[in-house]
């Protein structure tokens, strides 16, 4: 199933614990001895999210006193190129957050462990958990899932007398209405090939939103149905109303959202956090509704897991053990909000009444859909950058959305994924 993939990644260099008494056991398997574990994540670097997550992780010194957790902090954007190409090598770090693309490739490549000795015991995982397991081994457990919503600014929205819309006509006309009444910017989104990873699974909220599969019933590539030039045409239409800030990365435009001077945005959850985190918009403020679509949009889904060059995985295990078990996901749901989490612990009652905006997230990752294409998950980036460099041809050359889709279709049949 990986073949394919381990020769082009290699290539390219690129829930409770059932007792307390077990995670003691796993935790105190090296007691006696000093171990450094580096653990690399592209949410170290956020503002606030990060250090929260970083508190939460920390708190495994507690109870593993011998351990010193090390941070790789890697920008989204760096984090596969440099993990893959760290891994390749030899090197990098013991434990690695990867966003479920990489996660595939890294374990087609070989490079994870079988992490199942962590979940030993464990009878609450949830379904977040299914797809850490790759060939009968588990070489994955979940660290988070990300949904997407509509997020908007309640007063902004309010003060224009826009309504919450429910499909992209009304995107388009309340994200006008609230500029042309407080200046503000009207809806945030990607929109560039250069941050290819985050704009192909933002985009997938389009496409699926319009009913696309990428596959047909066959495990064949599809990607010029009509569906999918139906998702095209919406995502330009909206492109060419003006309500977005062409040629802003993503970082600004969330920076300008925590800022109150955007109205609406589709974004996922743990996005939302940082947005409503330590900013000028109010987290009552922030709120959040279904995506614009008639049909279920995505999640973004991370998982941890334990490189096989890591010279202490025993200990990176011990680690994960307790991660999955009750002290560490209570630590890490204070840190997390909405997003879900490797067991089904609950979102605490004082952060969901500062932050009412969160039960539309967890309602509406009852029926998400991986941003990963089915069949393909290993070659999902290779295969949506052909597809993403349609859509940005759509977009800022006028190309027509069958025929881009039409070439896109060749492009991808030719090089026989």
């Amino acid at each position: 199933m990986f073949t394919r993939a381990r020769r082009s990644f290699l290539t390219g260099a690129a829930a409770l614990i059932a007792t307390a008494a077990t995670a003691m056991t796993l935790n105190a398997s090296h007691a006696q001895e000093p171990v450094t574990l580096v653990i690399a994540n592209s949410q170290w670097v956020d503002a606030l999210r990060g250090k929260n997550l970083w508190n939460a992780v920390q708190q495994y010194q507690k109870v593993a006193p011998n351990v010193t957790l090390v941070q790789e902090a890697i920008p989204s954007a760096e984090f596969a190129d440099k993990i893959t190409t760290e891994m390749a090598a030899g090197q990098g770090p013991d434990i690695a957050m990867m966003q479920d693309g990489l996660f595939y490739t890294a374990a087609d490549a070989g490079f994870l462990v079988d992490i199942s000795k962590a979940v030993e015991g464990v009878e609450n995982l949830n379904a977040t958990n299914d797809h850490g397991v790759v060939n009968g081994k588990r070489l994955g457990i979940a660290w988070q899932r990300a949904v997407y919503a509509l997020i908007y600014n309640k007063p902004l929205v309010d003060k224009a007398g826009a309504k919450v819309p429910t499909n992209v006509d009304e995107l388009i006309a309340s994200s006008q209405a609230v500029h042309q009444a407080t200046g503000a910017i009207g809806f945030i989104s990607r929109h560039q090939v250069s941050d290819l990873t985050g704009f192909f699974m933002d985009f997938q909220n389009w496409a699926y939103g319009y009913g696309v599969n990428w596959v047909d019933s066959d495990g064949k590539l599809t990607i010029d149905t009509p569906e999918a030039v139906a998702a095209v045409t919406a995502f330009k239409k909206m492109y060419d109303a003006r309500i977005i800030p062409v040629g802003d990365d993503f970082p600004t435009q969330r920076t300008r959202f925590k800022e109150a001077q955007v109205s609406f945005g589709i974004d996922n959850s743990g996005g939302t956090l940082n947005i409503a985190s330590g900013a000028a918009l109010a987290p009552g403020d922030l709120a959040a509704a279904p995506l614009p679509f008639q049909h279920p949009g995505a999640h973004q889904q991370i998982f941890l897991g334990v490189s096989t060059h890591s010279k202490h995985q025993e200990a990176a295990i011990d680690f994960l053990a307790w991660l999955v078990g009750p002290e560490g996901q209570a630590a890490l749901r204070e840190a997390s909000g909405p997003d879900a989490l490797a067991t089904d612990v609950p979102v605490t009652e004082a952060f969901q009444a500062a932050n009412p905006w969160a039960e539309t997230f967890a309602e509406l990752a009852k029926d998400s859909r991986s941003t990963l294409i089915p069949g393909y998950e290993v070659q999902t980036t290779q295969i949506m950058r052909v597809v993403m460099e349609a859509v940005e041809r759509v977009l800022v050359a006028d190309d027509d959305p069958q025929a881009a889709l039409t070439r896109a279709q060749r492009k991808i049949d030719a090089k026989r994924f």
